[in-house]
């Protein structure tokens, strides 16, 4: 049962959100992905697709934040620049009534906090899709930190992920029907990147298609089901 002052709590924390975030998009603390960054996830796969059009998804990104925090990671991991995962309770969850439960862990949220050579904190949250000065994250969310996984474990823990042998027809196949879901959902409110006039999740999905010669293998799935129909 939700008490009045559970409401109360949550709704506050919405209109304080929505202030300070429009307050950062203004002052540049609060920025979407930019273009060196989505490069760079081209180059990063999970699961058949590459970073750029798995962390451009919303669909795809938001309810994984382990598994996606840990992806973008890996796009810091070649650079000077100190990269941490952090493990914590966030307001946007301990404060919401649809998640409030006895579990002390219901409430805990993984992301990426970059420090910069030139010493910007940056916290890149792959639930919301946007890459946050760290100071106005913290006002924004309030973590309690858990655990903090730093650069030399996240390599760690990506080397023993590799060890495990891939199915890369499986991958492949299962790739073509995420796209194609990806591709139904263009322009819907909660793809932010894939607005008109935004559209940077349609530009990354048909580079893709280019590199890896999408409509062979579409011809190549439908004939493999027609084989196994006989």
């Amino acid at each position: 049962m939700i008490t009045e002052l559970q409401k109360l709590r949550w709704n506050l924390y919405k209109k304080r959100k929505r202030i300070l975030s429009i307050w950062g998009l203004q002052k540049g603390l609060i920025a979407p992905y930019d273009d060196k960054l989505i490069k760079n996830l081209r180059n990063i796969y999970y699961g058949g697709l590459p970073g750029s059009v798995i962390l451009l998804s919303k669909s795809l990104s938001n309810g994984y934040c382990y598994d996606r925090a840990l992806l973008m990671s890996r796009a810091f991991l070649d650079e000077e620049d100190d990269v941490k995962l952090i493990y914590a309770a966030i307001n946007s969850i301990k404060l919401n009534p649809k998640y409030i439960c006895d579990d002390p862990l219901y409430s805990e949220h993984c992301f990426v906090e970059r420090i910069t050579s030139d010493e910007r904190h940056l916290i890149y949250d792959t639930t919301s899709g946007f890459i946050y000065d760290k100071k106005i994250y913290w006002l924004i969310e309030n973590p309690k930190i858990t655990y903090i996984r730093d650069k030399n474990n996240i390599k760690k823990l990506i080397d023993e992920q590799e060890k495990r042998p891939a199915d890369l027809d499986k991958q492949k196949y299962e790739a073509s029907i995420v796209l194609k879901m990806l591709e139904s959902n263009y322009g819907k409110p909660n793809e932010m990147y894939s607005k008109k006039g935004i559209e940077l999740l349609q530009r990354e999905i048909e580079y893709y298609k280019n590199l890896i010669d999408y409509e062979s293998i579409i011809t190549t799935f439908k004939e493999d089901v027609r084989k196994l129909k006989r």
